[in-house]
């Protein structure tokens, strides 16, 4: 999918409003931190991390899984219920090729206790999730709408990067 800055904004706020229709269902105790796009190819990742070079604040860049994923610091936020998204986590293409291109989720982390309170919180409502473990984290995953899923992290991708990689 190819997005120009204002088209990928656009998008990005029409799932902001997906998200917070479902937000608005359970009133987690969480913060937005910040939503993903997935490229199908390694020209659709390095084309839109050029579109960001100046229309950002900073981008990060490290090497996750076996491929670049990009943290990219928005010069605008995406307005949700739960906080205002400032990043953009773009990923690179998986090794074994099996990503489809297109937005894939908000992450959220909690206010209070850990993830997996809020975990448990959200299931207690009647939401579905799987706890996915990952050689560098785990989260618990959900569908909001089609392939568009929220995810839970226990903190800021940010503080991740600070703690992790600095």
């Amino acid at each position: 999918m190819k997005l120009g800055i204002d088209s990928f904004f656009e998008e990005a706020q029409k799932l902001a409003q997906i998200f917070d229709e479902w937000a608005g269902k359970y009133k987690l105790p969480a913060v937005a931190d910040h939503i993903c796009y997935k490229c199908g190819d390694y020209e659709e990742f390095a084309a839109m991390r050029k579109m960001f070079e100046g229309e950002s604040r900073f981008i990060y860049q490290s090497i996750i899984s076996g491929r670049p994923i990009a943290v990219i610091k928005f010069l605008r936020p995406v307005s949700t219920c739960m906080g205002d998204i400032w990043y953009l986590e773009l990923a690179a293409q998986k090794p074994d090729g099996s990503q489809v291109s297109g937005f894939d989720h908000v992450e959220i982390y909690p206010l209070e206790g850990t993830m997996e309170d809020l975990a448990q919180r959200m299931m207690a409502q009647g939401v579905r999730s799987e706890k996915v473990v990952r050689p560098h984290h785990t989260t618990y995953d959900g569908i909001i709408e089609g392939r568009f899923k929220i995810r839970l992290e226990d903190e800021a991708l940010v503080a991740k990067i600070k703690r992790d990689e600095m």
